[in-house]
């Protein structure tokens, strides 16, 4: 049971990755016609927990309950600057509806709602305002992405590399995590746009962690901004779908606001104030061995 335990602290990341995508695959594959069985819809919105029960078990048996525990406080971290739950709540929709009106600027036409996402999933009849914090706050409690990406990935990957390089690191296993969900209607530049767009994308989520000293909590609500705009705006949700143009503009914005970022604060850190949240091995007081973020020990 030792060997086995040692094992999996020293492949930790990427066992846990593996059994990430093993736990959620299947329900995305299946519903792609992929596999002889359909998870039923309300089964498949929840997937992102697979990612949830993955992280949890694998910190488990490498940390132990008080790696399960340090974790999960993340979420508990929201005594931070005010400019980051702004940067939280209107960051993405920012550039989101940047990308919609400028798009709409050259293309010399007005902004035309009628192709939100949203009217797909409830139907045309939907209010968009009245549903904006209601999504909101039930893809903040169902999405279950930010415990992986940002809770588990992140901090080993930052424990070798700057925090630039992971960011992207992060940002190629996110967007490969989503590809069973373009199988079903696969063309290769809507694919490419989004794996361009989520690495770019990862560069701001990893400043918004490691300046609010891994908070996931921060992270979600930012996840959960950005998922809301996707939906009640009308950005590309393929290369297909008539917005080409608000998709590559999108990508523009996201791209230049990661580059600004990046030589602003330095790739090493992407901060000017706070170290990169990564695993750092210490000593527990049963002679067992642990690894935690260097800020846990400040918020235990």
């Amino acid at each position: 049971m030792k060997q086995l335990t040692e094992l999996l602290k020293r492949h930790s990341l990427a066992i846990g990755i593996i059994l990430m995508f093993l736990l959620t695959w299947p329900i995305d594959l299946s519903n792609s016609g992929f596999l002889p069985f359909q998870v039923s819809p309300a089964l498949a919105i929840f997937v992102g927990y697979g990612l949830v029960f993955a992280s949890l078990i694998m910190t488990r048996l490498t940390l132990g309950k008080e790696g399960v525990s340090a974790l999960l406080k993340r979420f508990l971290i929201w005594r931070v600057e005010r400019k980051w739950y702004l940067v939280a709540f209107l960051l993405m929709p920012s550039m989101q509806f940047a990308s919609v009106l400028l798009s709409a600027i050259v293309r010399q036409t007005p902004i035309d709602f009628s192709t939100v996402y949203a009217y797909k999933i409830f139907g045309p009849s939907v209010n968009l305002v009245a549903l904006i914090i209601p999504f909101f706050l039930f893809d903040a409690i169902a999405n279950g992405e930010e415990i992986a990406w940002r809770g588990y990935v992140l901090p080993r990957l930052q424990t070798k590399h700057s925090a630039l390089l992971s960011s992207l690191i992060v940002g190629v296993i996110w967007g490969l995590w989503h590809l069973p969900k373009y199988l079903s209607h696969w063309d290769t530049i809507s694919f490419v746009f989004f794996m361009i767009a989520i690495v770019a994308r990862a560069v701001l989520y990893t400043w918004l962690y490691n300046n609010t000293k891994g908070s996931l909590l921060l992270t979600t609500l930012f996840h959960a901004s950005g998922n809301t705009g996707g939906i009640l705006l009308p950005v590309a949700t393929t290369a297909t779908d008539g917005n080409i143009l608000t998709s590559i503009v999108q990508l523009l914005i996201e791209g230049i606001v990661a580059i600004i970022i990046t030589i602003r604060m330095s790739p090493a850190r992407l901060s000017r104030t706070e170290p990169k949240q990564v695993q750092e091995e210490i000593s527990q007081p049963a002679n067992a061995t642990s690894y935690i973020t260097s800020s846990e020990r400040a918020i235990k």
